[in-house]
C-alpha cells in the first residue's frame, strides 16, 4: 500500500470532503498523511489522520480565524481580490516549505486541493504522481463557460461570449502575482514554465470533481477530469450538540453562510425576518463567526446556533437557505432539498448560477435582500413541487454514484 499526501485549504469547506476522502483511502490500506497549517492539525488529527505541521512560523496557531475573520465580513470583488491576496501569501510559503517535509515523510502520491495552488510545481519538482481534488466548483478555465465568481448562466450569444472572455482576462490579470511566483520558481527548478497556468498546473494528471455531472454546465474537460459527486460521509463530521427538542413539526427551513463568508450580521436578521411571515420553523446556523446571543430577540423565535450538525438537520429540511457553497449545496441536494441562494463572494456565484440552470431553487443577490425578497424567494421554492423534484433527481442520482470509492480507485491509478 502507498503512502499517500493531501495539500488542501485549511477552511471547513475543504477539509471536510478532504478527510472523508483520506479517511476512506486509510481504510482501504494506505497511509494517509496532511501538510497543513498549525490550525488544521487538531481537526486532522481528531479525524484519526496524520498531520505534519508546515509554515508554523509564518502561519502560527490562530492565523486562519483572524485572515478567513477579515473575509467574513467581506462580498463580491473585495472578497475575491483578499482571498487571492492569502493565496499569494500561501504560494511562496508552500514552495519554501513542502518539498523537503514531503521527501522526509516518503509520501508516494499527492493529492492535492484545486485552489492549493503551488501543489502541483512541488509535485513536478519531487516527480511525485499528483491528482487533483475540486472541493470547490470546479475551477478549470473553458473560454465559453462564465467563471464562477459571476451568477451568469450558461448563455452562448455572441456578447454573452465577449463578456465571458473579458470576464476570464481580468481574472487572469489577479492571478498574475501567483503566476509569476510559480514561474520563478519552475525555472529554478528546471521545470517548464506556465503559459497559461490556471489549467496547466493540472497537468496530464487525474483530477476529481464533487459535483455531479448534471450539476455542471456543458462544456469540454480533458479526459481525465471526473465527475465523481460529493465527498461526505455523516460519519467523519465531528459530533456537534443541537437542540432537537426544539424542532416542533413544522416544514424546516435551514439557513447557514457557511464556515467563511458568515460575518455579516444584517444577511441572518434578515433571513430570520423574511422567514417569520411563512408557515415553517427556521433554523439558523452562525458558523462561528457571530455568538447566538446576538440574536437572541429575532421575529419568529428561530432556533439560533452557532453551529448545527448539517447533514443531520438537510434530512429533516424543506428548503434550505444557503450562502451557495458547494458542501451545503451538494449535501442539500444529496438529501432533495431545493434552495434559495445567497451568494457572496468567490465560486458562490457559480454555484448560485447552477442551481438555478438545474432549477433546484432560486437565487437572491446580496444586494437585493431585503427580508421581502428572501420571503418571496422562500415561498416561491416551497409552494412549487417542481423545485423539490428536481432537487430529489440529483438525491437519487447522488446516491448511485458511489462517489468515495469512485475518487479512491482514481487515485490509486496513479500509483500503479
Amino acid at each position: 500500500m502507498a503512502h499517500l499526501g493531501f495539500l488542501t485549504l485549511h477552511v471547513m469547506g475543504h477539509l471536510f470532503p478532504m478527510s472523508t476522502l483520506a479517511a476512506h483511502l486509510k481504510s482501504r490500506g494506505h497511509r494517509v498523511t496532511f501538510f497543513a497549517f498549525a490550525d488544521s492539525e487538531a481537526f486532522i488529527t481528531q479525524a484519526g489522520l496524520e498531520c505534519v505541521v508546515v509554515g508554523r512560523e509564518e502561519f502560527p496557531l490562530g492565523y486562519v480565524k483572524r485572515a478567513f475573520g477579515a473575509l467574513s465580513r467581506m462580498s463580491g470583488i473585495r472578497g475575491i481580490r483578499y482571498t487571492v491576496d492569502l493565496l499569494c501569501k500561501e504560494v511562496g510559503a508552500q514552495l519554501a516549505t513542502l518539498p523537503e517535509a514531503i521527501r522526509e515523510a516518503g509520501i508516494d502520491a499527492l493529492i492535492i486541493d484545486q485552489f492549493y495552488i503551488g501543489g502541483s510545481t512541488v509535485a513536478d519538482h519531487l516527480q511525485l504522481p499528483y491528482v487533483h481534488v475540486a472541493n470547490a466548483l470546479l475551477s478549470n478555465v473553458d473560454k465559453k463557460i462564465p467563471p464562477i465568481i459571476f451568477t451568469w448562466s450558461d448563455e452562448r450569444g455572441f456578447i454573452a461570449l465577449a463578456r465571458i472572455r473579458l470576464a476570464h482576462a481580468i481574472i487572469r490579470k489577479m492571478f498574475q502575482r501567483v503566476w509569476d511566483e510559480l514561474n520563478r520558481q519552475r525555472q529554478k527548478w528546471g521545470l517548464p514554465v506556465y503559459t497559461e497556468f490556471l489549467n496547466e498546473r493540472f497537468g496530464a494528471q487525474p483530477q476529481i470533481c464533487q459535483q455531479p455531472r448534471s450539476f455542471e454546465f456543458p462544456r469540454n474537460l480533458p479526459p481525465t477530469f471526473h465527475f465523481v459527486g460529493p465527498l461526505h460521509k455523516s460519519e467523519s463530521r465531528p459530533g456537534t450538540s443541537f437542540p432537537w427538542e426544539r424542532i416542533d413539526g413544522r416544514p424546516l427551513i435551514y439557513a447557514s453562510m457557511g464556515t467563511l463568508q458568515n460575518g455579516l450580521e444584517w444577511v441572518f436578521r434578515a433571513i430570520a425576518e423574511g422567514c417569520a411571515g411563512v408557515d415553517a420553523q427556521l433554523v439558523l446556523s452562525l458558523g462561528g463567526n457571530m455568538d447566538p446571543a446576538q440574536f437572541s430577540q429575532l421575529p419568529g423565535d428561530p432556533v439560533v446556533v452557532q453551529f448545527a450538525p448539517q447533514l443531520e438537520v438537510l434530512k429533516r429540511a424543506a428548503l434550505c437557505i444557503t450562502h451557495a457553497g458547494l458542501n451545503t449545496a451538494l449535501e442539500s441536494l444529496a438529501q432533495g432539498v431545493p434552495m434559495v441562494a445567497i451568494p457572496i463572494t468567490n465560486d458562490q456565484p457559480g454555484v448560485a448560477a447552477r442551481i438555478v440552470w438545474t432549477g433546484t431553487g432560486q437565487l437572491i443577490p446580496l444586494k437585493k435582500l431585503t427580508a421581502n425578497s428572501l420571503q418571496r424567494a422562500v415561498s416561491g421554492v416551497m409552494s412549487n413541487s417542481t423545485y423539490r423534484e428536481n432537487a430529489r433527481r440529483f438525491r437519487d442520482e447522488i446516491a448511485n454514484l458511489n462517489s468515495l470509492e469512485r475518487a479512491s480507485e482514481i487515485v490509486e491509478s496513479v500509483l500503479r
